[in-house]
């Protein structure tokens, strides 16, 4: 009997020493988790745009549009970055033959010219000099022989690209493409054949004392075995060396004419009448072969 009193006395005493524990806090217990702080993204607050109110554009005034209704068939008709025919710079005269023109070279610098273009698509010949008034009445004989010609001022400096634009605006309309000569004095005789070794757009070329020896040999093979006339006086001891050396090279039909005390170049044709000549007959006698 004593020993269960004493059993009950001591759950009795477990359960108020329990209760007593919890209210004062002093019981033994597992600590409660720390929360770890998260990091969050912020901004300004995001508002609408300011509404845009367009205005409608001012009336352009008269005169003003440029391209309206504007169309050139010719340059319409022609591929892309090709050059467009030459472009005149003076009024015409009344029953003068050619027109004053002017070509943009590939770095922005003006070609100047003059233009002798028939009424109808013909075949064409380019005369390149340093002063095209040199070549006298040439354009207008082979112009009066029934071609369209374009004589062209070349500068000192003038390269490939040069040629390039000249020949280009001949063919571009104004010639008949698959019919062009060159002709060239001094150094427009060296630029006609270095570019001619290089388009096939001609079909012959004539050279009046060109200087470029050796230069002008190593092209040869890239003309040949197209029409070649070669002049040039006896006492222009460069100009007809070369001349001398580019009949050697070349493989086909070819006009040779030594002169003496005829000049040089372009200058040929004023000193020698039966050279301008020649020459007109030579073209004629070429279109109609080709």
């Amino acid at each position: 009997m004593s020993l269960m009193i004493r059993k009950r006395d001591a759950r009795r005493n477990a359960l108020i020493a329990g209760v007593l524990c919890f209210a004062l806090g002093a019981c033994a217990t597992e600590p409660l988790p720390t929360v770890t702080p998260t990091r969050e993204l912020s901004g300004p607050t995001l508002e609408a745009s300011p509404t845009v109110n367009p205005l409608p554009f001012p009336s352009p005034a008269p005169g003003e549009n440029y391209f309206d209704n504007y169309f050139d068939p010719t340059a319409a008709g022609l591929p892309s970055g090709a050059q467009l025919p030459p472009a005149n710079i003076s009024t015409p005269v009344p029953n003068q033959i050619f027109q004053e023109v002017v070509l943009t070279a590939t770095d922005g610098t003006p070609l100047f010219g003059d233009l002798y273009q028939q009424g109808a698509r013909v075949p064409g010949v380019l005369l390149l000099a340093r002063n095209r008034f040199d070549w006298g009445v040439l354009p207008e004989r082979i112009y009066w022989a029934g071609f369209t010609v374009l004589t062209m001022d070349i500068r000192a400096d003038a390269g490939l690209e040069d040629f390039e634009v000249m020949l280009q605006a001949l063919s571009s309309g104004i010639a008949d493409p698959g019919r062009l000569i060159v002709i060239g004095g001094s150094e427009g005789a060296d630029l006609a054949l270095l570019g001619c070794a290089t388009q096939l757009l001609c079909d012959a070329v004539a050279l009046l004392s060109p200087i470029g020896g050796q230069t002008l040999v190593n092209v040869m093979p890239n003309f040949n075995p197209r029409p070649l006339l070669l002049a040039a006086s006896e006492e222009e001891t460069e100009a007809f060396t070369t001349i001398e050396a580019l009949q050697a090279a070349a493989t086909g039909d070819l006009q040779f004419q030594p002169f003496q005390g005829a000049g040089s170049g372009a200058r040929i044709v004023q000193n020698r009448p039966d050279m301008l000549g020649l020459l007109v007959g030579w073209v004629q006698q070429v279109m109609f072969n080709l």
